[in-house]
């Protein structure tokens, strides 16, 4: 009896010790605000409050194949620029608003960095979670490259720049280390030598957003050989695509030679660029996310009968930004365009007037001195030396009308532009997510009292967006590739297939 009296007291001290104990687990702005005696006790909730408030997500039922009747996946776009989607964007600067308040990227940063919550597929928009971000890139992810004007220069010239650093490399070696057949001695210097940067074959990794017409990841040697395709004499020809050594060489599409100068570009990126250099860092700015695409499954649970959305990824969406993204003129004079563009002045006789003097063409360029377009592809040797920075002997290597648009085209402009390049940084798996964003509360401008979390935004739909993919025959394409140039049909698009979900439910009980 005496025992059982000590045991009734001690657990009365310790639940009196908890009501009245502290814990630092935010609320919300008008938790404790009536009852805190500092001004940061606010937000603060004590153990009653915890226990009072604490929720955990609720849990999804267990769906079993055979009850869904009907079913179609859906990526939708949740423009933050729409009031309605405000609650998931601010607030974006932490210095003027209390330590309650924070935005939905937040929650989940806290995570990611910490190493709690996996991310996947960085770059991509389809949201397939295929390959998943190694914890030693999860540093760069908050932050964006912005190249230099060196970056800039080596990219331009990015065959050269490879051609240079691989003859470095096979006068270092005595042999070149990327040939079939090299010695062990060469092998066994290599393996020894730690400032070796091997470069083939390199492994490209945005190869399923960006590349159509590449049919591996892998791009070797002799596919950059077929590219440069230097002869012996120092001569560049037409890019061609080497099968087997010794074997047809199958010229490249002008297509192909794009795709093919994209790897290049990400390689010389990848392995070579010097940050302070090259490049610098800016951090990823709250306000810098523009957009959220959540991929979800909308389905018929005959069981309930009940068309029910399970929310499956998201992913928030920034301006990748450039060295004229970041000029606030929007480009100005600093940005070489038709407006501003002046041919360099001629030293020297130049006896076809293509704009390159004689002697250059003779001893720099290898171009025609009588024959104002060498390579006969339309393009003045001059203007493909100064303006568009193609290979005036390569019938291959000309502007694209892409490139002649973005010449023609006012820099001030481009500011309009600016959500055509929007990019996701990675994707997160929702059930994943779901207990973080259960704790972030979002403001309520309603009844700042009564907020809700994240998750409830999200699974109960709270937000408003558009469609712009569903699962379809045609390797589930976007809307836009095959209702292109026309924002307002793509938008109709949209709202039939919202429409054809709608209407499903509604047609169960038609009679």
């Amino acid at each position: 009896m005496k025992f059982k009296f000590i045991v009734n007291i001690l657990f009365f001290f310790i639940c009196s010790t908890l009501v009245y104990s502290q814990d630092n687990v935010l609320r919300s702005g008008i938790s404790n605000i009536l009852n805190a005696k500092n001004p940061e006790d606010i937000g603060i909730r004590n153990a009653i409050q915890i226990n009072a408030d604490e929720q955990k997500p609720l849990e999804y039922g267990i769906v079993n194949d055979k009850d869904i009747l009907w079913s179609t996946m859906i990526w939708e776009v949740i423009d933050l620029d729409e009031r309605i989607n405000f609650p998931l964007l601010y607030p974006v600067e932490f210095d003027i608003v209390g330590r309650e308040r924070r935005p939905m990227l937040w929650w989940l940063r806290q995570e990611i960095e910490k190493g709690n919550l996996d991310v996947y597929d960085a770059g991509f928009d389809e949201g397939e979670f295929l390959e998943k971000v190694p914890k030693q890139d999860l540093a760069s992810i908050f932050k964006i490259m912005i190249k230099t004007d060196e970056g800039n220069r080596r990219i331009t010239e990015v065959k050269q720049e490879l051609i240079n650093i691989i003859t470095d490399q096979e006068n270092k070696y005595k042999s070149n280390p990327y040939e079939n057949e090299i010695s062990q001695e060469v092998k066994d210097n290599i393996s020894k030598d730690s400032s070796f940067i091997k470069i083939f074959p390199y492994t490209i990794k945005n190869f399923e957003s960006n590349y159509n017409l590449l049919t591996s990841r892998e791009f070797s040697y002799e596919m950059f050989k077929g590219y440069v395709n230097v002869d012996e004499d120092g001569y560049s020809g037409e890019p061609v695509r080497i099968m087997q050594p010794g074997g047809y060489a199958d010229p490249l599409t002008p297509e192909e030679v794009i795709e093919y100068n994209g790897v290049l570009e990400e390689l010389i990126i990848d392995l070579f660029f010097i940050e302070g250099v090259d490049f610098y860092y800016k951090p990823l700015g709250y306000a810098d996310v523009k957009q959220w695409l959540i991929k979800g499954l909308w389905y018929f649970d005959k069981k309930y009968s009940e068309l029910i959305y399970r929310p499956i990824g998201l992913a928030p969406v920034t301006i990748p930004l450039s060295v004229e993204d970041s000029d606030p003129d929007g480009g100005g004079s600093s940005v070489i365009w038709a407006g501003n563009y002046e041919a360099p002045l001629v030293e020297g006789t130049d006896t076809d007037g293509d704009g390159v003097a004689d002697i250059d063409e003779i001893d720099n360029y290898f171009t025609l001195v009588d024959n104002p377009d060498t390579d006969g592809d339309l393009f003045n040797d001059g203007d493909e030396i100064n303006k568009w920075f193609t290979e005036p002997t390569d019938s291959a290597s000309f502007p694209s009308q892409e490139m002649i648009d973005e010449f023609n085209k006012d820099p001030k402009e481009k500011k309009e532009e600016k959500t055509i390049k929007l990019r996701p940084i990675f994707w997160v798996y929702y059930p994943h997510a779901r207990e973080i964003l259960k704790k972030g509360r979002a403001f309520n401008d309603r009844n700042t009292s009564a907020s809700k979390s994240f998750d409830d935004i999200i699974n109960s739909r709270r937000f408003n967006a558009v469609i712009y993919k569903e699962e379809n025959v045609y390797q589930n394409r976007n809307i836009k590739d095959y209702v292109p140039n026309n924002a307002f049909m793509r938008l109709l698009e949209s709202e039939r297939i919202k429409e054809k979900i709608r209407n499903f439910e509604h047609d169960m009980w038609s009679w």
